[in-house]
């Protein structure tokens, strides 16, 4: 129940009016007004609720745009997805889908049923994405791995990332972060080549006192809608 506001006072009393007026207003909690059709976000910085998306929302450059947070039918889409196998190439200088195994948190975004090198998003929006890959050589010579992403199968410029091993047994992690915009019903493959088959992804087993290495790992996490 919410506390009246006071009366005002009788006579000269307004010390006392001011303290009770106060004390009323620190416990007033203001609402977002509903944004139902036609408000203008010409101005940055107004903040509103949007009830078809259940989000708060906010104009930025003439747009309403929405936050990363609430509830709604995109609500927290993420996902840890990871491999448990090591991978070889076949060929070198050939791209390959890396193929996925595990996967932990996750909501909206899922490994495919039938290619588990598709990364599915059963919403769409702005995605940050975190890509980590353990390469490893088994002979000394100089081999160079390859990592790219792929979205619906095609290529995203300028986003290669690239590794040189150059001893055997020499392990490296290749790791980037990018954002990435899809459509609901999109997927996305993480491909990678080799200039030698003797280069690939290596998983290692647990030991006594560390727990066990994935082969690649990627996070993903919604950023906006």
């Amino acid at each position: 129940m919410s506390t009246p506001l006071p009366p005002p006072p009788l006579g000269d009393k307004w010390n006392a009016w001011g303290e009770r007026l106060n004390s009323w207003l620190t416990t007033t909690r203001d609402k977002l007004r509903f944004l139902i059709g036609g408000e203008s976000a010409s101005e940055d910085g107004i903040l509103m609720w949007n009830p078809n998306i259940t989000k708060p929302v906010v104009s930025i450059d003439g747009v309403w745009t929405p936050f990363g947070l609430g509830s709604g039918t995109n609500n927290g889409s993420h996902a840890y997805i990871y491999s448990t196998t090591s991978q070889t190439a076949s060929s070198i200088n050939t791209a390959y889908g890396i193929e996925w195994d595990s996967i932990g948190a996750n909501n909206n975004i899922s490994i495919n049923a039938s290619d588990s090198t598709r990364i599915d998003f059963a919403k769409g929006g702005t995605f940050f994405i975190n890509f980590h890959a353990t390469a490893s050589s088994s002979n000394s010579s100089t081999k160079t791995l390859y990592f790219f992403p792929e979205i619906n199968g095609v290529v995203y410029e300028n986003t290669t990332i690239i590794t040189t091993l150059h001893e055997n047994g020499q392990k490296k992690v290749s790791s980037r972060n990018g954002l990435f915009t899809v459509s609901a019903g999109d997927y996305l493959q993480a491909m990678w080549a080799t200039t030698d088959i003797e280069g690939w992804l290596e998983q290692n087993s647990a030991t006594a006192f560390a727990p066990a290495t994935p082969s690649v790992t990627m996070s993903i996490v919604e950023v906006s809608t």
